[in-house]
């Protein structure tokens, strides 16, 4: 299903992830053990339903979402796993302290950081390294590789992978926490 055009800015796409992108993107989430997951950006909610249907019963999803517009087309999701937050990601700290999040197990961020203002990239990326547990991940997908130094800078080690089966092709990257690498900005 095709996004209205005027969602672009808060979307970065007009259209759906593909099934492809969204298996890889969460191919590094061991769902046996992830209790505590924040997904940043839900658009149309593909990938909030995929999670929710292989998170476990007990597990917790925080889905934050700026757009009014996508909430509302998300509000059919009644699982009692799922916190769908109208808010700014760059406001995650504040977020997870009001819900009284732990540590988190992952991140799944499908914001379009290419196109967000530096600051507020800035600020998410550190709240991420910040909120997760120490074998936690940030995973995030992206059209281009603009943003790798972004990642390289702000997580200890950062991994890419590529989905070309998406319109359009997108790069997937897989972020641990933890001190970032000497030399990194």
């Amino acid at each position: 299903m095709a996004l209205h055009i005027k969602h672009l800015k808060t979307s970065g796409t007009i259209i759906r992830s593909s099934p492809f992108l969204i298996n890889r993107l969460l191919r590094a989430i061991d769902f046996d053990r992830a209790l505590t997951v924040v997904q940043l950006g839900v658009g149309t909610g593909c990938i909030t339903r995929t999670l929710l249907a292989r998170m476990r019963p007990e597990a917790r999803l925080v889905a934050v979402e700026l757009n009014t517009a996508f909430i509302e087309q998300n509000s059919d999701l009644t699982d009692p796993r799922l916190s769908l937050v109208t808010g700014c990601a760059g406001d995650l700290p504040q977020i997870a302290h009001e819900l009284g999040l732990g540590a988190l197990d992952y991140i799944v961020s499908s914001l379009p950081l290419a196109i967000m203002d530096d600051d507020l990239v800035k600020r998410i990326l550190v709240a991420s390294n910040d909120l997760l547990a120490h074998n936690g991940m940030f995973l995030q997908y992206q059209y281009s590789l603009s943003q790798l130094a972004n990642m390289e800078g702000h997580f200890r080690d950062v991994r890419v992978g590529f989905s070309l089966a998406n319109i359009p092709p997108a790069f997937v990257y897989e972020c641990s926490p933890g001190l970032v690498r000497a030399g990194a900005q």
